[in-house]
């Protein structure tokens, strides 16, 4: 038998202790990497402090670096949120949730078109419930890519934000910056150049800018009536279904549906006129959120009169919220799309188990009719008010990913949803992306990031 020497023992005592070392020192970044802070205590900051930067603990942002772009979104058109991190916080795969629950929270607090940017170190992501579905991603790239720090690169950022705000697509596309951007001439040639253009071109600048904030309000005054005769056409839906209803009802003891009749009466009454109250698109929420009830109490009286149980609350038919309450989930792909689970009524549920199509809801796009969830981001309030009190953004998310309208939840795509998202998007964004579409942008989900060469972020006012 071989007998181990002191000398042995200390070297075997060494190797095992560094090999110790080795391992602690290796799991020691994933132990103490952070974990992203809680969405609604994110937004909640925002609000309450009127401080649109949150700024984790050990982000490697100075105070002065977030005073400055502090400023910046301060001074911004648009509304833009920030969070900044330490690096190495989030992956790819969980900003592509985390920036949707971020604009969920905003959504709740009443700020439903905004812009969240997410600072992991010096990597920038954003998304946006204001800006068409590539857009976010696209700038984020151009912001990073076209400049070394991070000051210059996020008031670049913002910037583009704001230009295509204002319908300057072209603009917000250049790959050079007007923020920071001084050219071979340096500084002081940049400031002549502006000033130059400020003397002589000031009123062409002035009347492009008019000419700009009249189409996108005209776009938007279009958008709105269109989604108002949409409404329009599902209340007169529901009162007609009450009226055909009325003599059925009255042969019934009063007793057992009086209280779901006169709920389904005032919800019509209301709705008609929460309608004709309309002055925003966001308006419109409410009063398909009181059709969804009307028709659900709707649904009980129907079920008294034909002696039947009474339904279980659903949310409305996906395909067709006229068609009220669903009754079951089925497994349902859009053309080119992925296969999700959506709730549907008895008809359109056993239309679609069988390989049939089922009766969609469809609207005017363009001198075209498609269906709801594919006219574009001008439908959002019309699908929350339905949709929004059955789990919120997590179920309008899983059932419209991959459609037009799922632009408007925060342009997610990417991460954890696979393929068949940007093939939904075959037809354009013509119905409610505005001005912007084809150019340099597409591609990518929505999500978009880069890396700074250094430098600091900020937060601006609610």
């Amino acid at each position: 038998m071989t007998m181990k020497t002191p000398l042995g023992r200390v070297g075997a005592a060494l190797a095992a202790l560094l090999a110790g070392l080795i391992t602690l020192l290796a799991l020691a970044p994933a132990a103490s990497a952070a974990a992203p802070p809680d969405p609604a205590t994110v937004v909640s900051s925002w609000k309450n402090a009127k401080d649109p930067l949150f700024v984790m603990s050990g982000s490697p942002l100075s105070s002065g670096q977030q005073d400055e772009i502090r400023q910046a979104l301060k001074d911004s058109k648009s509304k833009i949120y920030v969070v900044a991190m330490p690096d190495g916080t989030v992956t790819t795969s969980q900003v592509s949730t985390y920036i949707p629950q971020l604009l969920t929270e905003l959504d709740k607090l009443g700020r439903s078109s905004a812009t969240v940017a997410l600072l992991d170190g010096n990597s920038l992501f954003a998304g946006s419930t204001e800006l068409p579905r590539n857009a976010p991603g696209t700038l984020a790239r151009l912001s990073t890519s076209a400049n070394d720090d991070v000051v210059t690169g996020m008031k670049d950022f913002i910037n583009r934000v704001n230009l295509v705000r204002e319908g300057d697509v072209n603009g917000a596309r250049s790959r050079s910056s007007t923020v920071g951007d001084e050219g071979e001439g340096g500084g002081s040639g940049v400031l002549v150049g502006i000033l130059g253009i400020a003397v002589v071109g000031g009123a062409g600048l002035w009347i492009i800018g008019r000419r700009n904030k009249r189409k996108r309000e005209q776009r938007e005054a279009a958008e709105l009536a269109a989604v108002k005769q949409t409404v329009e056409e599902d209340v007169t839906k529901f009162g007609e279904e009450i009226t055909a209803l009325d003599l059925d009802v009255k042969m019934l003891p009063q007793s057992e549906t009086t209280a779901d009749w006169q709920r389904a009466l005032d919800s019509y009454e209301r709705a008609k006129n929460e309608l004709a109250a309309v002055r925003r698109p966001e308006d419109l929420r409410t009063v398909t959120a009181t059709l969804e009830d009307g028709r659900y109490a709707l649904a009980c009286v129907k079920a008294r009169v034909n002696n039947q149980p009474l339904p279980e609350r659903l949310p409305p038919c996906f395909f067709n919220p006229q068609h009220g309450p669903s009754v079951r989930n089925v497994r349902w792909a859009p053309p080119g799309g992925m296969v999700r689970d959506v709730p549907a009524c008895a008809a359109d549920a056993e239309a679609v188990e069988r390989g049939f199509d089922p009766q969609m809801r469809e609207v005017m796009v363009n001198g075209h009719r498609r269906p709801y969830w594919d006219a574009g981001p001008a439908y959002q309030p019309y699908a929350y008010g339905y949709y929004g009190g059955f789990g919120g953004g997590d179920l309008l998310t899983g059932m419209l990913v991959g459609t037009m309208l799922g632009s408007a939840f925060g342009g997610w795509g990417g991460g954890g949803y696979g393929a068949g998202y940007d093939s939904g998007y075959a037809a354009g964004l013509e119905a409610g992306g505005g001005d912007w579409g084809g150019g340099d942008f597409g591609g990518g989900g929505g999500w978009g990031g880069g890396d700074f060469g250094g430098g600091d972020f900020g937060g601006g006012d609610w």
